[in-house]
């Protein structure tokens, strides 16, 4: 709970001064609301308690408020189901492949640079990057005894990536890098590694 509360302040802090820059250079700062939904692509880096790990498709949506135009900011708000095939070194049936599930409400921070660029097809092209805060909110049942209790609650990761806006479209690619491992023994190494892509209306 304590570092909920506090990677939740810094989050703030850095939305806040990031949030006043923007209006100083403009009177009515412009902002975006929107919903986003996708796909992604899951590891986990090697560890220890891990015999082998394959990449599994996983999903996501969220909802997002972008603050500026040329330069801006984006906070959100995402819900993520991450997947992986996995063989532990430890399991109730040794050697048996099975799907490890995990899923997240995740905060990100971004942000971003939105070209002047006007395509035929693809417009305004967006480079962005920032930090994300995810809670773990679930596992679900698998046969390699890992539940809720295995998997760290609070995990942190950097973002970036690029994005194209058609309209009330946007289109995102993102790559995620885990800084803190995914699981929670003592001699855990493994951190997630995910690519998503992303599809987003504007309101």
């Amino acid at each position: 709970m304590k570092k909920t509360l506090l990677i939740s302040g810094i989050i703030l802090l850095t939305i806040a001064p990031l949030t006043q820059m923007l209006a100083q250079d403009d009177d009515q700062p412009n902002l975006r609301l929107g919903a986003k939904i996708g796909a992604n692509l899951y590891s986990i880096s090697d560890d220890p308690g891990l015999v082998d790990d394959d990449t599994g498709l996983g999903t996501e949506f969220g909802i997002y408020g972008r603050i500026g135009d040329r330069f801006y900011v984006q906070p959100g708000l995402d819900f993520v189901s991450y997947k992986a095939h996995v063989i532990r070194t430890v399991q109730p049936r040794p050697d048996e492949r099975d799907a490890f599930v995990a899923r997240y409400m995740r905060v990100p921070v971004l942000i971003g640079y939105r070209s002047t660029y006007d395509g035929s097809v693809l417009s305004h092209i967006r480079y962005f990057a920032g930090p994300s805060f995810a809670f773990n909110v679930g596992v679900k049942d698998n046969n390699l005894a890992l539940r809720r209790k295995d998997v760290r609650n609070a995990q942190f990761a950097l973002s970036g990536g690029l994005g194209f806006d058609v309209r009330f479209l946007a289109l995102d690619v993102t790559y995620h890098y885990g800084i803190s491992t995914v699981l929670n023994d003592d001699d855990a190494e493994g951190k997630g590694r995910a690519l998503s892509l992303t599809l987003g209306f504007a309101f």
